[in-house]
């Protein structure tokens, strides 16, 4: 059976599970028990986690909700943009010598009702449009396809987002997980399998 690693955050989580009984007849899938946080704490744990799921036939990955927001208990800018872009670079350069097929999904928005509040997290769509630009700009650039999982919930974020406003509601999950299963089993096509 082929291998596809899921790496992501809290949204990754949350639809590992839906994208694992899609695709249980034709593919083994495995995700860090962990959050895959910062972009910059994905390239570091990203050794290990090959360790622990060796050699992937696919890589569904995302970055970047916590690059971009804003943390009152730490500094103003969680992740410049510059270096977020950098390190979406610098993950591909650990990813693309496994001879996995890499799948680039995009930041979700958050809700465009979600007040910015600087007592907590917070977002803005606007910073979360650019981070996903420079993003896309890395990952296209080096042929990497991409799932456009922001796209999907901002067509519908009333539907596809809890009532906090960030996560995915069940529906969300269900869609996103249809979403990745699709553009995973695009790419095990892709390895004949």
């Amino acid at each position: 059976m082929k291998r596809v690693m899921l790496l992501g955050d809290s949204i990754r989580m949350s639809y590992q599970a839906p994208v694992a009984r899609r695709l249980a007849d034709e593919a083994e899938v495995w995700g860090p028990e962990e959050n895959c946080q910062y972009s910059l704490y994905t390239l570091s744990a990203l050794p290990r986690w090959l360790g622990q799921f060796q050699e992937p036939a696919v890589v569904h990955w995302n970055n970047g909700i916590h690059d971009v927001g804003h943390n009152p208990h730490r500094a103003p800018v969680q992740m410049p943009l510059e270096v977020y872009r950098a390190n979406v670079g610098h993950i591909l350069d650990v990813l693309l010598p496994t001879r996995a097929r890499v799948v680039w999904a995009t930041m979700t928005p958050v809700h465009p009702q979600r007040p910015f509040r600087p007592d907590q997290w917070s977002w803005r769509n606007g910073e979360i449009d650019a981070y996903n630009a420079a993003a896309l700009e890395v990952v296209t650039a080096r042929g990497i396809p991409v799932n456009d999982l922001h796209g999907l919930v901002q067509a519908d974020p009333d539907g596809l987002l809890s009532e906090d406003q960030l996560h995915l509601s069940e529906a969300g999950v269900e869609a996103c997980a249809d979403a990745v299963a699709a553009a995973v089993r695009r790419e095990l096509t892709e390895t004949g399998s």
